[in-house]
């Protein structure tokens, strides 16, 4: 199979999208694939990094997008499907929709064009209704897959789109983030953590829509002698200076061990995961529209066999299951920190849901998810036939180097 995909995000930008651009590139090149990625080059020479990838890659000059960059995205995408003969060709995200749309006339190929979530709200301005309804952009041959079935949900609500055309094909985990690590006992004497401390770890930039003050006041609710044994280590970047000052000022108010770590490298933080008893990340939903629309950071930590605190908001429940892999609760303080109580005591619950946390991010690799997207490997052009491959959520119990932290 001869695939085209077209991404506005790439690295080195770091960003989910980039990520699942990559990967999937990666792992269909793996499962046989003849892959060709188009992506921004920032301004910079790529070519030594490019040449070191499976699969080839055409850099255009530009960087993240803007709506400024649509005429010369038109005009890429028109000359990019018809420099091959190409059997699909794929708009990774939203800025190639539109573009892809008015080439498709250029091209026999079947047309896919992947959702994740926060774009779909951002697509429903009146001008952007507009150009998508004028330039048919989910017209003939195309097929939409999204990163969740919440992902799937929205997009079904905000376009009348059939939906035998829309499908749920959950992300990948890297196998970067099962590989070798130093041991608990290093990382911890690295840290400062004493072995018989509870060792819980969040990996999110500091912003709002992460929920850090929310989990800052569930370690409030919990008892005195728990808030005294618990070490919560914060790793990722700084966002908005004001909420940082905030969560920084309400973390210092507390009795527990709280650490600002900033940023790490991977390899890092999959140190950080291994020496951790568990996860937390109690995100919020917004009213701005930007969504979670799934939740890589969590299968990362499953893969080192952390089970997750996790708050029940957009595609969350397909990177964790309740119950299996981790702990699903509602975004209030008192049920976090009776999550986080039970992972915290319960030791046989906790190993339960580790093993689960495992197996999950073992299930869902990256080559399941370039199988499914574009019917290779055990699935056939027959399978796909105008459609995607749609796993069953209870059978998928989610593997590139995932960015660490999600925006």
């Amino acid at each position: 199979m001869n695939l085209l995909l077209l991404t506005s995000e790439f690295a080195p930008a770091k960003g989910g999208i980039g990520t699942y651009a990559r990967e999937i590139a990666v792992a269909a090149t793996e499962l046989g694939a003849k892959v060709t990625l188009v992506a921004p080059d920032y301004g910079e020479d790529r070519s030594v990094e490019d040449r070191a990838l499976p699969f080839e890659i055409r850099r255009f000059h530009g960087a993240l997008h803007s709506m400024r960059d649509l005429p010369s995205k038109i005009a890429l995408a028109r000359s990019q499907v018809r420099s091959g003969s190409f059997d699909l060709v794929h708009a990774v995200d939203w800025p190639f929709f539109i573009p892809l749309a008015l080439a498709r006339s250029l091209t026999p190929a079947r047309i896919l064009m992947t959702v994740h979530g926060t774009e779909i709200n951002e697509t429903q301005t009146p001008l952007k209704r507009l150009a998508i309804r004028m330039t048919g952009v989910f017209g003939p041959r195309t097929v939409i897959a999204a990163n969740s079935r919440y992902t799937r949900e929205l997009f079904r609500r905000r376009f009348a789109v059939d939906t035998q055309r829309i499908h749920t094909i959950p992300l990948g985990v890297s196998g970067f983030w099962f590989g070798n690590r130093a041991t608990r006992d290093a990382t911890r004497s690295a840290y400062g953590v004493g072995a018989d401390r509870i060792l819980m770890v969040t990996v999110a930039r500091l912003t709002r829509r992460k929920g850090h003050l929310l989990t800052v006041s569930a370690l409030r609710a919990l008892p005195e002698e728990l808030r005294k044994r618990l070490t919560w280590l914060l790793v990722g970047p700084e966002g908005e200076a004001d909420y940082v000052a905030e969560l920084r000022n309400e973390a210092a108010k507390t009795d527990c061990d709280v650490r600002f770590l900033g940023t790490l490298a991977n390899e890092q933080i999959r140190d950080v995961y291994g020496a951790s008893d568990f996860f937390c990340l109690t995100g919020l939903p917004e009213s701005s529209g930007r969504v979670e629309g799934f939740g890589l950071v969590y299968l990362e930590a499953g893969a080192a066999g952390l089970p997750s605190v996790a708050t029940e908001i957009g595609g969350v429940p397909d990177a964790v299951i309740g119950g299996r892999s981790g702990l699903l609760v509602a975004p209030s303080a008192e049920k976090i920190a009776q999550a986080i109580t039970t992972l915290a005591t319960d030791s046989a619950a906790r190993s339960t849901l580790a093993a689960g946390a495992l197996a999950h991010a073992r299930h869902l690799s990256w080559r399941r998810c370039a199988a499914e997207t574009y019917g290779l490997g055990q699935f056939t052009m027959e399978n796909l036939s105008g459609a995607l491959v749609q796993a069953s959520p209870r059978q998928r119990p989610v593997n590139a180097v995932e960015p660490a932290y999600p925006a």
